[in-house]
């Protein structure tokens, strides 16, 4: 595996994003090798499934943002797949629900279960402190860069 490999004095130069970047590939090229039937962003789009059960098309399109056709798209293709059910609203007979099969479900345990074991590794020299401040620091940066949206 490649070394980053930076001078010192650059690291604190670089833009944190161009990291984010590196991360985001290796996630995505492990995805490819380990998951064959789905893509980091096929990933991304089960979790919220799972952790917003009964999601609509557009509210998923707005979380991710992302336009409805594209969802609608990548939800087809897990659809297909046998990941994902469209249900009819009972409340409202024109939205469809979006709902993780049994399939898309041992997919979702299957993907946190990966990232969980990764993560451990990398935190291995750090203190549970050092890591619940990373994380957090993560989140408020998630937060104020979707407020920019």
């Amino acid at each position: 595996m490649a070394d980053l490999n930076f001078e010192e004095e650059r690291i604190s130069f670089t833009p944190m994003i161009l990291y984010m970047e590196y991360i985001n590939l290796q996630y995505a090229r492990y995805l490819k090798e380990n998951f064959k039937e789905i893509t980091s962003g096929d990933a991304t789009y089960l979790i919220n499934i799972f952790y917003h059960q009964n999601i609509s098309q557009r509210e998923l399109a707005d979380m991710l943002f992302v336009s409805e056709s594209n969802v609608t798209q990548i939800i087809k293709r897990l659809e297909k797949n046998g990941f994902v059910e469209r249900k009819v609203d009972e409340k409202n007979k024109s939205r469809r629900n979006l709902i993780l099969t049994n399939k898309g479900r041992l997919t979702v345990f299957s993907l946190i279960k990966v990232f969980y074991e990764g993560e451990s590794e990398l935190y291995e020299k750090y203190t549970e402190e050092q890591i619940e401040l990373f994380k957090n620091m993560l989140y408020d940066y998630s937060n104020l860069a979707i407020k920019d949206i």
